[in-house]
């Protein structure tokens, strides 16, 4: 079995348990195929653990064993899907929802695959080239562990995000899944993503607990309008905006199956910064904004960075925001620590009354582990501004 060499400086980071292995943090790793183990070793040989080779954004490989293991089999996914499973059994009898994550990558002990179950369809994403080295047996792990209707594939390592079905029966797309009394529709086969953000569950619910009956709510980029969808449903108006003129069509469809009023709420097909230099320039005012914006993003206009430019986002819609109103600051990029976040927040806030509600993370489905910290993607902060 081959070995790539730690950097002396970056020993005791893995001695510790973290799980990604990074490019910057090893001598060289020449010659390594995708998908192939190998043994993560110091300078002076010690063994750190067990990986897998895969090039992805976040490094180079995913520890697979503490010790060293010469092949993953079919054995080795089911033990790690069946646990997995017994995590999450309460919500098979939730009411409040049937779509839920089943395994969620390090925080389930395996980086670079995630399985979510859209009631009772499948969704394996592989997000590189080298855990796909493992793709016929996860599923038939995953055939094995899960009751399913149909299993389908996203591949993320992919440009356009190709996705196949794996079972003997194929969806009617688009289904319909339910959460908090609302229905979504889903369609695997539309791109990257699938028509509703499962880790934002617990946000919508809070949305929904606001109690601002009659009072007006300003989605950015809003996307399928899930944080939208509960406002209205407790009594809001709702402002939504995206950049993309199928966002806008997919909520519209959300509101209609749910039997809301389509046209009693607003859509611009606009960037979120032309949008707000908008309602400002047309004295319209908000009870509540919530920006959600991608970590990273380009158009013709501009390019943003949650790192560079969140707090653009923020100044840009104070003079919107109605006196006691709220602010819902969310974002998943999972090189932004909640620390820096709520750091950026405050001091773009500094000459500004306001109070912190709340500090949310990702649901208990999104599983993740103190020993790899970016799995904690998510921040979402709730601010009532005076």
């Amino acid at each position: 079995m081959k070995t790539i060499t730690l950097k002396s400086n970056k020993i005791h980071k893995y001695r510790t348990g973290y799980v990604c292995l990074e490019k910057a943090d090893v001598e060289n790793f020449q010659n390594m195929q995708e998908g192939e183990l190998f043994l993560l070793v110091t300078p002076e040989q010690e063994v750190l653990g067990t990986f897998y080779f895969g090039i992805q954004n976040k490094g180079i490989g995913w520890k697979v064993s503490e010790q060293k293991i010469n092949t993953l089999d079919v054995t080795y996914f089911q033990e790690l899907f069946d646990k997995a499973l017994n995590e999450r059994k309460s919500l098979y009898q939730s009411s409040e929802t049937n779509a839920f994550r089943l395994f969620n990558e390090s925080g389930n002990h395996f980086g670079g695959l995630t399985i979510d179950n859209y009631d009772g369809h499948l969704l394996l994403t592989f997000y590189s080239k080298g855990v796909y080295q493992y793709q016929s047996i996860i599923l038939e792990a995953v055939k094995r562990i899960f009751e399913y209707k149909t299993i389908y594939e996203k591949l993320r390592f992919e440009h356009d995000v190709p996705t196949h079905c794996l079972s003997e029966t194929e969806a009617d797309f688009p289904i319909m899944i339910e959460e908090h009394q609302l229905f979504y529709s889903i369609d695997f086969t539309e791109g990257p993503m699938t028509g509703l953000f499962l880790d934002q569950r617990e946000v919508r619910k809070k949305l929904r607990r606001l109690n601002y009956p009659g009072k007006q709510m300003l989605n950015l980029f809003a996307y399928s309008g899930g944080f939208s969808l509960n406002c209205a449903d407790i009594g809001m108006k709702t402002t939504n905006v995206d950049i993309a003129n199928r966002s806008i069509e997919l909520m519209k469809t959300n509101f209609g199956i749910n039997s809301l009023d389509v046209e009693a709420q607003s859509y611009f097909t606009l960037d979120a910064f032309d949008a707000l230099k908008y309602f400002k320039r047309h004295n319209k005012v908000f009870d509540c904004i919530v920006i959600d914006p991608p970590s990273f993003s380009r158009n013709k206009k501009k390019v943003f960075s949650v790192k560079e430019n969140y707090d653009e986002l923020i100044i840009n819609s104070l003079p919107i925001l109605k006196r006691n109103g709220y602010l819902v600051l969310s974002t998943n990029a999972s090189n932004y620590s909640l620390k820096s976040f709520k750091s950026m927040i405050e001091a773009t806030l500094k000459h500004t009354d306001y109070e912190i509600e709340a500090v949310m993370g990702l649901p208990k489905d999104f599983k993740t582990t103190d020993k790899y910290k970016p799995s904690k993607y998510l921040k979402v902060i709730f601010i009532r501004v005076g």
